[in-house]
C-alpha cells in the first residue's frame, strides 16, 4: 500500500473554531478558568444574546393571547435558546470533542495517495459550498430586515425594553443592536455550530471513502496484513461516530424540532406581509438559511449511510480469489461485519436521512397550515 498522505482535517473546520475562539466556546488545552478570556466572552455573550432573548422571552409572556405578537417572537425565541443548548453543549463536551479532532491526524485516519485526496475533495466541497450558502442567507436577511427596519421606522424584532424605543437615538441604538444581535446569534455562533457538528458526520463520510480505496487495493501479497489494518480503520471510524453522535444527538433533536417549528412559522408570517416587500425578502432567506442549516445534517448523515454500506461490496473488487485461505476467512468475517450500514440518529427518534428531510419540510407544512386556520 502506498505511503501515507499527510491530510490537514482541521484546515476544513479552521473558521469554524476562529469564530468559536472569538464567542468564547473554545478556550486554551486546560478548559476554562477564570482569567480574562472568561470574563471576554461572558461579556460578548450577555450583550450580543442574552440582552435580546431575555426581551423577547419577556415580551412574548405579557402577550400569550396576542397571536400576531407570539408569532413574531417565537420562531425568533426557539432558535435562540436552542443556541444557548447548543453552546453549552460545546462548552461542556470541549475536551471529548478536542480529542476526537486530535484523533484524525493519526496514521490510521490519513489517506494513502493523492487519488484518495481526489476522491474526497467533492465532498469537502460540498460542506464549504453549504457554509458560504447560509452565510449569504444570514447576511441578505440581516440586510433586508435593515432595510424594511429603517425605512418603516420599527424594530426588527418584538422584544421588551426598559426605556421608550421610539424617540432618537434610542431607537436606532436599540435597532443597530437588534440587528448586531440577529447577526451574532444566526452567524457568529449558529451557523458555524451546525457546520462543525455536520463536519464531524463529513470526515466520517469521506473516511468510508478512504477506506473502501484501501480495501480494493488489497494485493494477494500481504493481503491479511492489510486486511487487519481496514478492519482497525473500519473500527475506528465506527468509534469516531459513535462519539460525537453521543455527544450532539440531544442537540441534533432540538435543531430539527424548533427549524421545523421556525419554518412554520416564518411561513404563517409570510403570508401576512407584502411579496417582495423587504421584510417578505427577509423572512425567504431565513427559511433558506434555516434549510440549509438541517439539509447539511441530513446530506452527510445519509452518506454515511450509502458510504458505510459500500464497504461490504467494494471487498469483492479485492484480490481475493489469490488470497490465502486464512485471509480469505478473515475477509468473510469482515464482510459480515459491514453488512450493517452505519447510521445518525437523534436520541433513536429518527435517522439523519434526506428522507426524513423532506419529512421535515411536511411537518412544517402542517404548522403553517395550522396557523392559518388558527387564524381565519
Amino acid at each position: 500500500m502506498s505511503e501515507t498522505v499527510k491530510y490537514d482535517w482541521l484546515s476544513i473546520i479552521k473558521i469554524n473554531i476562529w469564530n468559536f475562539k472569538l464567542v468564547g466556546l473554545w478556550p486554551g488545552d486546560e478548559g476554562y478558568k477564570l482569567d480574562f478570556y472568561l470574563l471576554r466572552s461572558s461579556i460578548i455573550v450577555f450583550v450580543f444574546a442574552f440582552i435580546l432573548t431575555g426581551g423577547q422571552t419577556l415580551k412574548l409572556m405579557n402577550h400569550m393571547t396576542d397571536l400576531e405578537v407570539v408569532a413574531r417572537t417565537a420562531y425568533m425565541i426557539i432558535s435562540f435558546w436552542l443556541m444557548f443548548a447548543k453552546m453549552y453543549s460545546i462548552a461542556r463536551n470541549i475536551q471529548p470533542l478536542r480529542k476526537l479532532l486530535r484523533s484524525l491526524n493519526d496514521d490510521i485516519f490519513q489517506v494513502r495517495t493523492q487519488e484518495q485526496i481526489d476522491n474526497i475533495s467533492p465532498s469537502i466541497r460540498i460542506w464549504n459550498i453549504t457554509y458560504i450558502l447560509i452565510t449569504a442567507c444570514i447576511a441578505s436577511s440581516v440586510t433586508f430586515w435593515a432595510i424594511f427596519s429603517f425605512s418603516n421606522r420599527r424594530l426588527p424584532f418584538t422584544s421588551w425594553y426598559p426605556y421608550n424605543t421610539t424617540v432618537s437615538p434610542m431607537y436606532e441604538v436599540t435597532c443597530i443592536h437588534q440587528l448586531a444581535s440577529l447577526f451574532f446569534q444566526a452567524y457568529v455562533v449558529d451557523i458555524n455550530m451546525d457546520t462543525f457538528i455536520a463536519a464531524f458526520s463529513l470526515y466520517a463520510a469521506v473516511q468510508f471513502d478512504i477506506l473502501c480505496d484501501n480495501v480494493k487495493r488489497l494485493k494477494p501479497e500481504g493481503f491479511r496484513e492489510g486486511l487487519i489494518s481496514c478492519v482497525k480503520h473500519h473500527r475506528a471510524i465506527v468509534n469516531f461516530v459513535n462519539s460525537y453522535n453521543e455527544i450532539f444527538d440531544s442537540i441534533i433533536l432540538g435543531q430539527f424540532l424548533t427549524s421545523a417549528a421556525s419554518l412554520g412559522i416564518t411561513l404563517f408570517l409570510i403570508v401576512g406581509v407584502p411579496p417582495l416587500s423587504s421584510e417578505f425578502l427577509s423572512y425567504i432567506f431565513y427559511e433558506n438559511a434555516v434549510l440549509t442549516e438541517i439539509f447539511i445534517y441530513c446530506w452527510f448523515g445519509n452518506e454515511i449511510q450509502i458510504k458505510s454500506s459500500n464497504v461490504f461490496f467494494v471487498a469483492f473488487e479485492s484480490h481475493w480469489i489469490e488470497a490465502s485461505l486464512e485471509a480469505k476467512r478473515d475477509l468473510i468475517f469482515f464482510m459480515v461485519r459491514t453488512q450493517t450500514s452505519l447510521k445518525i440518529s437523534a436520541l433513536n427518534l429518527f435517522e439523519l436521512t434526506l428522507e426524513n428531510f423532506l419529512r421535515i419540510l411536511k411537518t412544517a407544512y402542517s404548522y403553517f397550515a395550522l396557523a392559518r386556520n388558527f387564524k381565519n
